[in-house]
């Protein structure tokens, strides 16, 4: 009993900094859209929305490397070796420029298509693909932050981003760059943010470096590389899927409302993130870990409960609210997306849960649900609350399919 009052008062403790200060910079994201929305306008708004889903994709591997990185981190600071870390951080530097070299090289050439496929400008897209640095880099510091579970250290990294490209994106914009303005600003944010991090990582640079071999982290990093790919394509692909099935206007309406039922879900993760590295560290110390993903399962469903709610109940005041008038008139699907995206939070909770304990079997049929919902998107997109009724029901699918996942 002496035990599980410890544990509930870390994790409580863990998860309310990480909700506070994830959730100011989930704010600060929001308040960016809703500066740009309005700057912008519907038309150059839904641009800015398909480039940012295109941020999201090259996160892919960020999400998934923060991840793994979280999870060896825990296992070595449960261990306190310091010396191990540094050597964990200076391999995965080298490693990630090197990709990130290459697929930026490999980026260049996809971009043609993807400029006539999404009717973007090339140069334009090819400013965005400077995010892959960012993408590989920034995860590695903010995984150790995490695995040491350093909250407040990784929250004021993350504000500091948000809030780095709010100033520069708002002042570009009014000065006349447009999107281009907004997609500088995302990127001095994220830059920002990478060289700030080594302020809060300064006891494991002074360390002297201990070379180690991370036995297993390979067969571990590809289901979860898969898991978060899936993930991050499913909560993305929509936006860039209505660019291409509806006129510019009308995704920039369905961009907003997807925006908003994200919300449910970025809202969430932070518990998500306090989670991991608490049932992965008590994992490895073979203490019970269950009640960590109960009480997050509670939490996440009780705040999504809450959005939905207000979604279902007040969905023309709050479009109107964050994102003005112009958008009001694709309120009904509202609930549909703010649904969709819960289903989505819970299962997430689920897959990083499985992960933290080691449990990482039959991840690689998530990517059915990314074709799944490829498919369903591009046949029912006739108007938009089918294209949402899509959404809805993969989400439900994975929903389900997470459930399952915790008996196997």
């Amino acid at each position: 009993m002496i035990f599980l009052k410890k544990l509930s008062g870390e994790f409580m403790k863990g998860s309310l900094i990480l909700f506070i200060m994830i959730n100011l910079y989930n704010f600060l994201n929001y308040f960016f859209h809703f500066l740009m929305a309005r700057l912008l306008g519907p038309e150059d708004f839904g641009t800015l929305a398909v480039l940012v889903s295109v941020i999201y994709i090259f996160m892919i591997p960020s999400e998934a490397i923060q991840t793994i990185i979280t999870k060896y981190t825990s296992r070595l600071s449960a261990k306190k070796n310091l010396g191990a870390i540094k050597d964990l951080f200076y391999r995965s530097v080298k490693k990630g420029l090197l990709v990130s070299f290459l697929i930026f090289a490999i980026f260049i050439p996809v971009s043609l298509f993807l400029s006539d496929f999404l009717k973007i400008d090339l140069s334009l897209l090819a400013l965005t693909g400077l995010f892959i640095f960012v993408a590989f880099l920034m995860p590695l510091v903010r995984g150790i932050l995490q695995g040491r579970k350093k909250f407040v250290g990784l929250g004021l990294n993350m504000i500091l981003e948000a809030s780095v490209k709010i100033i520069l994106a708002v002042s570009l914009v009014i000065y006349g760059w447009r999107v281009w303005g907004s997609i500088i600003g995302i990127l001095m944010g994220g830059t920002a943010a990478f060289l700030s991090v080594f302020l809060f990582t300064t006891d494991i640079l002074s360390k002297k470096r201990k070379s180690m071999e991370f036995k297993g982290i390979y067969s571990y990093s590809l289901p979860v590389f898969v898991a978060i790919v899936s993930l991050v394509l499913i909560y993305s692909l929509d936006i860039i899927l209505a660019k291409r099935f509806f006129n510019p206007e009308i995704a920039g309406k369905y961009a907003v409302i997807s925006m908003l039922g994200k919300m449910i879900f970025f809202g969430t993760y932070s518990i998500g993130k306090a989670m991991f590295p608490l049932a992965s560290e008590k994992h490895e110390s073979g203490k019970p870990t269950s009640e960590i993903l109960g009480k997050s399962l509670k939490i996440v469903s009780l705040l999504s409960l809450i959005a939905l709610l207000v979604y279902l109940f007040f969905p023309k005041l709050i479009i109107r609210i964050f994102f003005g008038s112009a958008y009001v008139d694709v309120f009904n699907i509202l609930f549909i997306i703010g649904l969709a995206f819960t289903f989505l939070s819970i299962a997430n909770i689920i897959i990083l849960y499985n992960f933290s304990v080691n449990k990482t079997k039959k991840t690689f049929s998530l990517l059915f649900f990314v074709i799944l919902e490829i498919i369903l998107l591009s046949i029912f997109n006739s108007n938009l609350f089918e294209f949402s009724i899509s959404v809805l029901i993969v989400s439900f699918l994975i929903f389900l399919y997470s459930l399952f996942l915790l008996r196997v």
